[in-house]
């Protein structure tokens, strides 16, 4: 792999300022999956207060996250920039800006159950896969930051998230769910059943949606090495 001279175009200012808002908008991201864990343990843990402040700080950032992704689009329409460039970008900002909404999404089902309503396994369940969501985006938000410093790390970092993506979706399907259908059968309550299932299948969604962007971060590096 080249050193980050070869990707010519994220040499140039205007794409150098584009990349930059990109990483402030996955910090935001990072905030709203950790904004979703703290959710989920203060759900786990009983405790109205912290899941409410922690609900609150998701949709906070994740709506700080729209309004750099209005401004990504924005300076995309204003200036500029060769047509392929500009659909990188776009795919790449947007298939982030999927894991925030997902994760507000998540964080809104989850506070339709009541408090104490799931077992401990299934708690336990929640908070492992909330704590791999917090590993998968940060390393998706490393492998963006090395796109311009070094791409052979941007690759490395990018192949270590769908690694995670991978783990979180083996315990989902070999713990997790089995967990969830055992929950399910034992309760009488079907529209409680339908928000925790959506709950963890808006947080597969999320890790889903980190390997994409994890994809097209490794589709810019070999386009331009």
């Amino acid at each position: 792999m080249k050193s980050s001279s070869s990707l010519i175009w994220l040499g140039k200012e205007k794409e150098k300022e584009i990349i930059k808002l990109c990483e402030e908008h996955m910090n935001k991201l990072i905030a709203t999956i950790i904004g979703l864990k703290k959710t989920v343990y203060a759900f786990c843990e009983s405790d109205a207060t912290k899941m409410k402040s922690a609900f609150k700080e998701v949709a906070d950032r994740e709506s700080e996250a729209d309004e750099i992704k209005r401004k990504v689009i924005e300076k995309l329409s204003k200036g500029i920039f060769h047509p392929i460039n500009r659909e990188e970008i776009i795919r790449l900002i947007l298939t982030a800006d999927d894991i925030a909404t997902n994760a507000e999404a998540a964080t809104r089902r989850l506070r339709l159950i009541p408090l104490g309503k799931i077992n401990k396994d299934l708690k336990a369940g929640l908070k492992t896969m909330s704590d791999s969501l917090v590993d998968i985006v940060e390393s998706v938000s490393n492998a963006l930051r090395m796109l311009t410093q070094n791409p052979s790390d941007a690759i490395k970092l990018a192949n270590e998230a769908e690694m995670i993506e991978e783990s979180i979706d083996d315990f989902r399907m070999n713990q997790l769910v089995p967990k969830l259908i055992a929950w399910i059968n034992r309760s009488k309550t079907v529209g409680f059943c339908v928000m925790l299932k959506e709950t963890i299948d808006r947080m597969e969604n999320i890790a889903d949606r980190c390997e994409d962007v994890a994809d097209v971060i490794r589709s810019i590096v070999i386009s331009y090495a």
